[in-house]
């Protein structure tokens, strides 16, 4: 049990079994339509079926050495396909019986020189994960395994021929191999965060959970096109809040920071409006009220399909993502923004039924950004330079 670049041949062999002949043909066939976005007769259907099925029976009937392991042998029937298909966990997560593998990377230049050494000549170290006594994974160089699974995310090159190139520099891994440890899906994620954390405060490294950006798969253009800049004077500072929100990585900082856009009005609105008793989410409503209309709100919602869906559409596990509702529809946008940055914020513990999403959920956190941000550029066209 070593980890890194053989860290899957820490694959149990009869979990590598069961766990292949729970492979669905139809499974594959679909993935295989919509990866490549081609129509498929019944007779190519039957050929990816087949490929299926070859993979099961060579795994079922092929007896290695002690010297050799049976996913080295059972992956030279695999297509590139079924490895996107049935081995990635999540976007950044590559399984496989009792494996799995996570993409992370470093916190801090510091964490990335105690592993990684050279320049012409790249070497990359590795931390050894055991729990009561017993070596359970591993945090270093990835796997051929996690390779083969994300290796549509590696492109470097897509001129006439298609390159991929490994960044031994960037991309590395941490392997767990004995899923006893956790019971499913919301405990692994547990699981990681732990081991990340004592990373850091047991021997000082820094890493995070990291994911492929899709966006560095899409091809680039040579845009020409004309800016027609605003008569309207912004003020600096909300104006300063919403470019770092622009720019950064982090979606909670991200987020935040469109909030502060709106924040930085609060005193100004509370005058103007005259509250006998404000509070915030009563100032939140009023600047949205007055920075945004009903019709505004709908068109956006539906310049995209699946936006209204995401913004309309309750969601039992996570209360905060208030739905936005047909009557009083910019009230309901405030009303959502506000619950999320409490969430964001306030991360005392709190009963099932409150309103909280987790600090570093960014999947969820992402898919709220273009809502604030949108309401945060109206409030600085509208709010600035306005009287005090």
């Amino acid at each position: 049990m070593g980890g890194g670049l053989y860290g899957h041949r820490d694959i149990e062999d009869e979990r590598l079994k069961e766990w292949i002949k729970t492979w669905e043909a139809e499974n594959y066939i679909h993935f295989f339509s919509n990866y490549y976005g081609v129509g498929m007769n019944a007779e190519f259907k039957d050929s990816l079926a087949k490929q299926v099925e070859l993979v099961k029976q060579a795994s079922s009937s092929i007896t290695v050495s002690e010297d050799r392991y049976l996913f080295d042998e059972v992956m030279k029937y695999m297509t590139p396909e079924m490895f996107y298909c049935y081995f990635r966990y999540d976007s950044s997560t590559a399984y496989c019986g009792n494996y799995y593998e996570v993409l992370i990377e470093f916190a801090d230049e510091l964490t990335k020189k105690k592993l990684i050494k050279g320049y012409d000549y790249v070497q990359t170290g590795g931390i050894t994960l055991e729990k009561n006594g017993e070596v359970i994974g591993h945090i270093g160089q990835m796997s051929d395994l996690f390779w083969h699974t994300f290796y549509d995310q590696y492109i470097v090159e897509d001129y006439g021929a298609i390159e991929h190139a490994r960044n031994n520099d960037k991309d590395i891994t941490l392997q767990i191999w004995n899923d006893k440890v956790f019971e499913n899906a919301e405990q692994f994620y547990k699981f990681i965060e732990q081991i990340l954390f004592e990373c850091n405060v047991n021997l000082g490294f820094g890493f995070k959970m990291s994911r492929f950006e899709n966006e560095s798969e899409l091809k680039g253009h040579t845009s020409n096109t004309k800016l027609c800049l605003s008569n309207i004077e912004l003020e600096e500072t909300p104006l300063r809040y919403f470019n770092f929100a622009n720019y950064t990585k982090i979606p909670r900082h991200k987020y935040l920071a469109y909030y502060q856009v709106i924040e930085f009005f609060f005193t100004r609105a509370v005058r103007e409006a005259r509250f006998p008793k404000p509070n915030e989410l009563l100032i939140v409503k009023y600047i949205a009220t007055n920075s945004i209309t009903e019709l505004e709100v709908v068109t956006w919602l539906d310049d995209i399909k699946s936006r209204g869906k995401h913004y309309t559409e309750p969601l039992e596990k996570y209360p905060a993502l208030f739905p936005l509702k047909a009557t009083e529809i910019v009230e309901s946008v405030a009303k959502r923004i506000y619950l999320i940055r409490c969430s964001l914020v306030h991360s005392k513990e709190a009963p099932n039924d409150a309103n909280f999403i987790p600090n570093l959920n960014d999947e969820i956190i992402d898919k709220e950004i273009s809502l604030i941000k949108y309401v945060a550029e109206k409030v600085l066209y509208k709010w600035s330079n306005a009287p005090e």
